[in-house]
């Protein structure tokens, strides 16, 4: 199904008030979805309003969402997000960090107590467009071991990086340290379909192209024991420092087996602090092209920047529509239907 922005975002906007949140937290929560989905990103799109839906049935979140700053000290903070929708709490921690970037050149914002808060290139980029470098994470549910485990002791664990580059395309990093994200193995079980025999391993520690046993398994870090490394460091400070849950503490979001007690962290710079937006871009824009001009490896017509797949999918789905799968779309109009709302229809 393709569905226009608008048609998609009020039907999340919908759902979420019938489950209780407000409409400023609603109308925040189905930007989030809508552009992660307009973006290719459906793991952090509007599927998400399954779980959401079951955890507000189980009286596993909290709406509506009444995300705070329950430390605010100089450029630092910290915003509990209540139990509540991560992306209101992911709102309120970006919108306080660059405040505080302005103010002092850099600032720390972490966020506990919350649930998933979608894509981290979401938060990271809405900064970055301000003049800014921006460095988020945030820890998950345990999923994978730490590299020479095979027991899932982390998350996934992302991590987000940001910059201004002087035009609308910005540099934007969002990777999950494991090789790949849970939520692809997640769509592939749904889809039934196999996945790549790198990406995790069954209950017995075998290699799997079975998504289930592999949800039932571990997955593997990215970049072996770098990416341990930095899933660690992640669950660290978004976790330990933040005062959120961490390791095998996280509950997952996708189940109804308690909070979830997701933390995160943002760590923001203002770039004129240290020099002149206009020099920065014209360094930074001269660095980006000496990276695509590059003699290209066997197998590549071009050198991609981070994040430039992501912005011309999102700029082209946002004009002609967003694709939602039919599991996707199925699932939705279904929760539509207990609403009594009208179901989504695809563009003409």
């Amino acid at each position: 199904m393709i569905i226009s922005y608008e048609n998609l975002s009020l039907a999340v906007t919908k759902i979420l008030l019938h489950c209780g949140e407000t409409e400023e937290n609603a109308a925040i929560t189905a930007d989030n979805m809508c552009r992660a989905d307009a973006r290719g990103i459906a793991t952090h799109g509007s599927y998400l309003l399954t779980p959401i839906w079951e955890r507000c049935k189980a009286k596993q979140l909290t709406l509506p969402t009444r995300a705070v700053l329950s430390m605010d000290n100089g450029a630092v903070a910290i915003v509990d997000g209540a139990d509540g929708l991560g992306a209101v709490a992911g709102d309120l921690a970006i919108k306080t960090a660059m405040e505080k970037a302005k103010t002092y050149g850099v600032s720390a914002v972490l966020i506990k107590n919350t649930n998933n808060i979608g894509c981290l290139a979401y938060y990271t980029e809405k900064a970055a467009k301000n003049g800014m470098i921006v460095i988020m994470s945030c820890n998950a549910a345990a999923a994978m071991a730490p590299w020479g485990s095979a027991e899932a002791f982390l998350g996934t664990n992302p991590l987000a990086i940001a910059s201004y580059t002087g035009s609308e395309q910005l540099f934007s990093a969002d990777m999950a340290m494991s090789i790949v994200a849970r939520g692809k193995i997640r769509k592939a079980a749904r889809d039934g379909v196999a996945i790549p025999n790198n990406w995790a391993t069954d209950e017995q520690g075998n290699f799997t192209t079975d998504p289930n046993a592999a949800l039932k398994g571990v997955l593997l870090p990215a970049g072996e024991a770098k990416g341990s490394a930095i899933a660690l460091a992640v669950d660290i400070i978004s976790g330990i420092l933040s005062g959120a849950s961490y390791a095998p503490d996280l509950k997952s979001f996708h189940s109804t087996d308690g909070k979830t007690g997701v933390g995160a962290s943002l760590i923001v710079i203002d770039i004129e602090k240290f020099q002149s937006k206009k020099t920065f871009a014209e360094k930074i824009t001269g660095y980006l092209k000496k990276v695509k001009d590059l003699k290209k490896a066997k197998g590549f017509d071009e050198i991609k920047i981070p994040g430039e797949i992501e912005y011309f999918k999102e700029k082209q789905n946002m004009e002609k529509g967003i694709f939602l799968d039919d599991n996707a779309a199925a699932a939705i109009n279904e929760i539509l239907k207990t609403i009594g709302a009208d179901p989504l229809h695809g563009k003409q």
